[in-house]
């Protein structure tokens, strides 16, 4: 399905191979974050409010909340689609939802996210004022998963390990990828926590930028043990600026 300027929906199909898949033969979570990023890149900049399209040259897109949930993911050897489209917009951010579905038309999961417009140069909100949004853009598509909660400081308790950003971190903006958090994050749970369950949803809410070399305090903290939901929280090592709020909730793997 071709995307249209009236309807504001575009739609793309993959393939799935091996090296984009995880231990579990299935499609990584980094990897579909970075489908879900390509694909709302192209859809803005077939619109003309992509970055080639910015009135600044020091103005770009990042997202400030991502969350995600998934029934289950594509498998190895296989074709998947994701939808996206426009649900709303105003002067500080743009809400945009996704699709994931299989070749035949299965929804085997959809995603929310919200995006800002950064100024380069100062590192601030630049807004969406400067930009032609139209509003046959907004499409009446229904995203049924609900809407972030209000993200919880974790107290350290001085045994979290503690990160420093490098190289392979940081993007085309000069701070952390997301994809790279994400990386972060799932390796705070070990190899048999995957192999029995899967992420059946996982909220992203970035707080502040982290650059290279930054050092961060990974916390993670159990909040609900019946529903296998976890809080983590990123913060500098210093505790002076929290960086990244994260709820993941893990469902068990059905077993074939």
């Amino acid at each position: 399905m071709e995307n249209t300027e009236k309807s504001g929906v575009l739609t793309r199909k993959y393939y799935l191979s091996a090296a984009e898949c995880n231990a579990q033969q299935e499609m990584s979570i980094p990897q579909l974050i970075q489908k879900l990023i390509d694909v709302a890149t192209e859809h803005a900049n077939h619109l003309g409010i992509g970055n080639p399209d910015m009135p600044n040259p020091d103005m770009g897109w990042v997202l400030s909340r991502l969350t995600i949930e998934m029934n289950r993911y594509p498998h190895e050897n296989t074709d998947y689609c994701i939808t996206t489209w426009v649900e709303d917009w105003n002067r500080h951010f743009s809400r945009r939802a996704f699709s994931i579905s299989d070749a035949d038309g299965n929804i085997m999961g959809y995603a929310r996210s919200i995006w800002m417009v950064l100024n380069i140069s100062d590192r601030s909100n630049a807004g969406l004022s400067e930009l032609n949004f139209k509003p046959e853009w907004i499409s009446n598509m229904e995203c049924p998963i609900p809407m972030q909660e209000k993200h919880v400081r974790i107290e350290p308790d001085g045994h979290e390990p503690i990160y420093r950003f490098k190289y392979c971190d940081i993007d085309f903006y000069r701070h952390v990828n997301t994809v790279r958090y994400v990386v972060l994050l799932l390796n705070q749970f070990s190899m048999q926590a995957y192999d029995d369950n899967i992420v059946s949803r996982l909220e992203l809410s970035f707080l502040h930028e982290a650059s290279y070399g930054m050092e961060v305090r990974v916390m993670k903290q159990m909040a609900d043990t019946d529903r296998q939901l976890y809080r983590l929280y990123l913060e500098s090592a210093d505790g002076s600026r929290p960086i990244l709020y994260s709820r993941l909730r893990f469902a068990p793997r059905h077993k074939s």
